[in-house]
């Protein structure tokens, strides 16, 4: 059975946030492990971000000293440059201030050994990987939810994107009836007999050729503009209602159960409250229900609801 763009478009984003998540727990314990290295002096500095470069903090330190007056650097820079010594300087700053003690010449001969990150660095990083685990929980739970409802969204607008909507307001100007259409439709809007059938087609062709449109199709249009607006209105406490009255679509009660509680759960999130922290099972758990839904959904939507290609209705 074919699938919709939008369920096609959701297992997609899933799944890259959670390749995303293998990449951070992968990459949090190598770094961990280059910043004992550091600290340990094993290795002088830890690889810049890709990003935020500018985050980077550098100093001089007595090894530093150490390394530029065995290399020759004239006493007077390297007095300046002790004026430096141990004091954290960010990266927009750090090139600047040495440039300025040393010049840019013995700078860029130097760079390598001058431009080394401080301590102050390395702590502001482990830092960061405090907790990260409970922290990366806590954005995929939140983007797990908002995925699923972007896919209800998504999938009710695709199954209209192929109707054909009529432009109301401009059908009124276009039909403009006289006393001659008038008595057209008058000789239509009659009892059905099936003797007068060529009479018909032949009025109903005079109708269409005047810009009629057909009674159904106008109010369908004006439903698919309700159904539109419901839509992008549509609050996510709001879904199983939405999937059952619009889409025939019933959850169970143990269905319903859990979508509110993740909803519960994701609203404690985006408000800020600490009362719920989730765990990388909990992501996991949640991802495990939205598929099995979401697939359940994408089936009964496109089988009852999306058009059949070549079916002809006769």
């Amino acid at each position: 059975m074919k699938q919709s763009q939008a369920y096609k478009d959701f297992k997609e984003r899933t799944q890259e946030i959670f390749n995303f998540a293998v990449l951070v727990t992968l990459s949090v314990p190598v770094l961990k492990q280059n910043l004992k290295l550091f600290n340990d002096k094993k290795i002088k500095r830890l690889p810049d971000p890709d990003y935020f470069e500018p985050s980077v903090v550098y100093e001089i330190s007595e090894e530093t000293i150490s390394t530029l007056t065995e290399k020759g650097l004239s006493a007077d820079k390297i007095e300046k440059l002790k004026l430096l010594l141990n004091i954290p300087i960010n990266s927009s700053e750090f090139k600047s201030k040495v440039i300025e003690a040393i010049g840019e010449t013995d700078y860029k001969s130097n760079r390598n050994e001058i431009k080394r990150q401080s301590k102050n660095y390395s702590e502001n990083i482990t830092n960061c990987t405090k907790n990260y685990q409970s922290k990366l929980a806590t954005y995929l739970y939140f983007s797990t939810f908002s995925y699923f409802e972007a896919f209800i969204i998504d999938i009710a607008i695709e199954l209209t994107n192929n109707i054909q909507s009529v432009d109301r307001e401009k059908y009124l100007i276009d039909f403009q009836p006289n006393q001659n259409t008038i008595s057209d439709i008058a000789k239509l809007d009659i009892e059905f007999d099936p003797r007068r059938i060529d009479r018909y087609k032949k009025f109903s062709k005079k109708l269409k050729n005047q810009s009629y449109i057909n009674s159904e199709k106008l109010l369908l249009s004006s439903l698919l503009d309700i159904y539109n607006n419901r839509i992008e209105n549509l609050k996510a406490n709001e879904i199983p209602t939405f999937l059952e009255k619009t889409l025939l679509f019933k959850m169970t009660k143990t269905e319903s159960d859990t979508f509110h509680y993740i909803r519960d759960n994701r609203n404690k999130i985006g408000h800020g409250e600490k009362h719920f922290c989730p765990n990388l099972n909990d992501v996991i758990n949640a991802n495990k229900f939205f598929k099995l839904l979401s697939d359940k959904i994408d089936k009964h939507v496109t089988l009852y609801f999306f058009n059949i290609k070549n079916y002809i209705d006769e």
